[in-house]
């Protein structure tokens, strides 16, 4: 009886040393290629898109591919003018398998527009944010496309202070992400 409990003993403690070790997953290797922006006045959206992104693909979860990786590749497929076109499945393909990540992410920014309406009693601001969107993920073999068209007001006296266009943009940002790795 005496050996069935060292015994039980055992077998309990490697169960709970092996449990921690084997519950452990490799982070998914994410590359968010440069935002395409597209519109002629200068705006921050770059700083917050990326911003955005490295928020969001935090490392135990995810791991970005850096710079040193992406930028040879991206000078390879000439991004800067082949971007400007929009997001190409085939592009993507190929970014992916050379940087060996697992899902890719291209955004173009059509455009991110804020203007002001004081034709009513009210000063209202208007956004539109129109934007095209493609993402790869080579686990699911699944391709996520989407165009963004979004249309907003609000009184301007709710946004005098602060930086509305650019926080609306960053919640749009927010989405794209979740929408691509829910896989």
């Amino acid at each position: 009886m005496k050996k069935f409990f060292r015994f039980l003993a055992v077998a309990v403690m490697a169960c709970f040393f092996a449990a921690p070790a084997m519950g452990k997953a490799e982070a998914a290797k994410v590359v968010v290629l440069p935002l395409v922006n597209m519109e002629t006045e200068e705006n921050n959206a770059n700083a917050v898109f990326m911003k955005e992104a490295v928020g969001f693909f935090k490392y135990p979860s995810y791991d970005l591919v850096g710079d040193e990786v992406l930028d040879p590749i991206l000078a390879k497929e000439n991004y800067k003018e082949v971007g400007k076109k929009g997001p190409n499945e085939a592009m993507l393909r190929r970014i992916l398998k050379a940087s060996g990540a697992d899902i890719i992410l291209m955004v173009r920014l059509n455009e991110l527009e804020e203007n002001s309406d004081n034709r009513g009693k009210e000063m209202l601001q208007k956004l539109v944010i129109k934007a095209d969107v493609m993402s790869v993920n080579a686990f699911t073999n699944k391709v996520y496309s989407e165009k963004i068209n979004k249309t907003d007001e609000i009184e301007y006296a709710l946004v005098v202070r602060d930086d509305w266009k650019h926080d609306q943009f960053a919640k749009v940002c927010r989405n794209i992400f979740k929408n691509i790795t829910k896989g």
